[in-house]
């Protein structure tokens, strides 16, 4: 009987944490700086009915980068159960590289537009 408590108490008080990891965009040959960005949302009954959350995280990397583009973007998905059935946390990563665009190549493109 004792064995069946620990177990149930195990099952009730332990957490876990799963990973998901894609890769949207190929990695450029010239990288800039490293840009992140991160959001997260707490989920209490498994009852999620907004996604929104990460919408957020386009415009927050597009913010770290106003003079360019980001590019070579890897995303990470973690869910972290706290209490299973009762809490969990959606957190949402993304890291790409900083691009930024110079004057310079837009005259020559420019010029070869021209000739």
């Amino acid at each position: 009987m004792k064995f069946l408590n620990f177990i149930l108490f195990l099952g009730l008080f332990s957490s876990c944490s799963h990973l998901s990891s894609v890769s949207q965009t190929s990695i450029p040959a010239k990288k800039g700086r490293v840009v992140e960005a991160r959001v997260e949302r707490n989920i209490i009954f498994l009852f999620n009915f907004n996604n929104d959350y990460v919408d957020a995280l386009t415009q927050k990397l597009m913010d770290q980068c106003p003079r360019g583009s980001v590019k070579g973007i890897l995303t990470k998905d973690e869910d972290i159960v706290y209490f299973p059935l009762v809490f969990h946390k959606n957190v949402v990563t993304a890291k790409g590289f900083c691009v930024e665009t110079t004057k310079k190549r837009k005259r020559n493109r420019n010029k070869k537009r021209r000739s």
